[in-house]
C-alpha cells in the first residue's frame, strides 16, 4: 500500500466524535430544511442522558440574535445522550431558574421527596455561598432554583427575601417574607423583616404594625422592643 493509500485509507475509518454538550449549551439539528432548537438543562449522569428545553422551530438557520425571541415549545423532556449526536452549538448562557420548571416538576413526578430534596438542597448551598461571596443576583437565582423544586423551603424564600434587601429590593423582598409566612406561619424573622422593609421604605405605620406583631409571637426577643421604640422617637 502506498503512502497516500495509506493516509487515505486512516482518514476514512477514523471516527467523528459526537458533539459534546454542556449545560446551557444551545444548539440546533437539521430535518428537512427546518432548524430545531434546543437548550440543554442538565446532563443526567445516572443514565446517560440529557434534560432539555425545546424550542419552536425555525425556517433558517439560527443565530445568536435569535436567542431573543425562541419561543419555547417544552420546558423539559429526556434525551438519550444518542439524540443528538449531530447538533450545531450556538452559544452557551446559564440555566435560569424559571427554564427549570419543566425539569422541576418532572422530579416532583417521578421520584420521592427524598431523592429529589437533596437537588433542592444543592442549590441552597450554592446560593449561600454565592450570598457570602456578595454575589445577590446570583444568589437570589440559585435561591429561586430550591424554592421552584420545593416551594415549602422558607429558608431559601427568606435568605432570598435578605438578598433583595442587601440590594435595596424592599417591595420585592417583602413578597418573599409574606411568602415564607405562609410556608412558615408566625415566623418571627419573616414578620419583623416585613416591619423592617417599610420602615426602610419610610412606611412608619405599616411598620409598626409588623413590629408589634413580631413582638407578639416572642415578647422577649429584643429587636421588635428596639424599633418600636425608634418609631416612637420618631413620632415625639
Amino acid at each position: 500500500m502506498s503512502f497516500l493509500k495509506n493516509l487515505f485509507s486512516k482518514k476514512n475509518d477514523r471516527k467523528i466524535e459526537p458533539t459534546q454538550y454542556s449545560e446551557g449549551d444551545i444548539f440546533y439539528t437539521t430535518i428537512n430544511d427546518k432548524y430545531y432548537l434546543y437548550k440543554i438543562l442538565v446532563i443526567e449522569t445516572a443514565y446517560g442522558g440529557y434534560h432539555v428545553m425545546t424550542f419552536d422551530p425555525l425556517d433558517h438557520k439560527p443565530t445568536i440574535s435569535d436567542i431573543q425571541t425562541l419561543k419555547v415549545f417544552a420546558y423539559h423532556s429526556p434525551f438519550d445522550k444518542k439524540a443528538f449526536r449531530d447538533g450545531t452549538i450556538l452559544t452557551n448562557l446559564k440555566v435560569k431558574s424559571q427554564e427549570l420548571i419543566g425539569y422541576h416538576e418532572y422530579l416532583r413526578r417521578t421520584n420521592s421527596p427524598e431523592q429529589y430534596l437533596p437537588i433542592a438542597n444543592n442549590y441552597y448551598q450554592a446560593a449561600l455561598k454565592l450570598t457570602d461571596d456578595k454575589k445577590h443576583e446570583e444568589a437570589i437565582e440559585s435561591y429561586s432554583k430550591a424554592i421552584d423544586l420545593c416551594p415549602q423551603f422558607f429558608e431559601a424564600i427568606d435568605n432570598r427575601a435578605f438578598c433583595k434587601m442587601d440590594l435595596g429590593l424592599w417591595a420585592d423582598a417583602i413578597k418573599d417574607f409574606e411568602l415564607s409566612l405562609s410556608a412558615n406561619p408566625n415566623s418571627l424573622l419573616a414578620e419583623f423583616s416585613i416591619g423592617e422593609c417599610y420602615f426602610k421604605m419610610n412606611e412608619f405605620q405599616i411598620a409598626r404594625q409588623h413590629f408589634q406583631k413580631a413582638h407578639e409571637i416572642d415578647p422577649n426577643h429584643d429587636a421588635p422592643i428596639i424599633f418600636l421604640e425608634k418609631l416612637k422617637e420618631q413620632s415625639n
